[in-house]
């Protein structure tokens, strides 16, 4: 009540940004406000909600190594220390709720998202492997993982793409990114893209569930995409499967692309 809170509880929103200044300035911010709460006697918050990330796309030659540390600093280790600050007070209490936006390409990698997705995917990891420990302390650990999402953010990190320095790549590669990769990029997320609102409610889903899950996917068209990659533990069925759509059934892609945008445009008729 001291710090305008009800319950002794706060949902925490950490929003990274594209400056390392800046990022490092929001840990600071953060260590102050658990600060606060020592010296008024509360305890730290019992939902957590980590927000932070950004994106990165492209051929993997084109990336420098400091982008590349850059974006771990943000998607993964943002996260370690978030959890680092926050996870001994609710070992302490016995209970807690660690909700990590994380993202479908931790499951299965993407082409030109190569850096992303392992960002994602060690979030994926670590998240699993301490929902073990968590577990025994009555905390739980829930990854929400939404496909694309239609915001602002996302239409300018397609914008710096098409124009980022790509001389170092082969002709092969390039056509590859401009001709396909950007081309439908728009596409896909106007099929298969939903709205912040959507996944907020997604999220609320599992914070307000008497038994969170592990992990919750908020879009049903990327179901069949971690289902096949879950049918074959060798992992060749779903890199073969994906091989042939991109490269070979091109038309079939492009349809389905098609039928997917009108069955979106249907939902959001109906919802409205």
């Amino acid at each position: 009540q001291l710090l305008g809170f009800e319950d002794n509880e706060l949902d925490c929103n950490i929003i990274s940004s594209s400056s390392p200044l800046l990022f490092s300035q929001i840990h600071q911010d953060l260590k102050y406000c658990f600060l606060l709460f020592s010296l008024a006697n509360l305890p730290l918050p019992s939902y957590t909600v980590n927000n932070a990330g950004f994106g990165l796309i492209g051929p993997v030659e084109s990336q420098s190594m400091a982008s590349i540390q850059h974006l771990f600093d943000t998607n993964f280790f943002g996260l370690v220390r978030l959890i680092q600050e926050i996870f001994p007070d609710m070992k302490r209490r016995k209970r807690g709720h660690i909700v990590v936006m994380s993202s479908v390409l931790g499951l299965q990698g993407l082409l030109f998202n190569d850096i992303y997705s392992a960002s994602k995917f060690a979030v994926e990891g670590f998240c699993e492997s301490l929902a073990l420990q968590a577990l025994k302390f009555g905390i739980r650990i829930s990854l929400i993982e939404p496909g694309p999402v239609l915001t602002e953010f996302e239409r300018k990190l397609y914008e710096k793409a098409a124009s980022m320095d790509l001389s170092g790549v082969d002709k092969e590669t390039l056509d590859m990114f401009h001709n396909f990769y950007l081309a439908y990029s728009k596409e896909v997320f106007t099929a298969l893209g939903q709205s912040p609102e959507e996944v907020v409610e997604h999220v609320m889903k599992v914070i307000n569930s008497e038994n969170p899950p592990l992990r919750y996917q908020t879009n049903s068209f990327y179901t069949p995409i971690t289902t096949l990659k879950h049918a074959d533990p060798s992992g060749n069925l779903p890199l073969n499967t994906f091989h042939q759509m991109i490269f070979q059934h091109d038309r079939l892609f492009k349809a389905s692309l098609s039928l997917l945008k009108m069955l979106q445009w249907r939902k959001r008729r109906d919802m409205d």
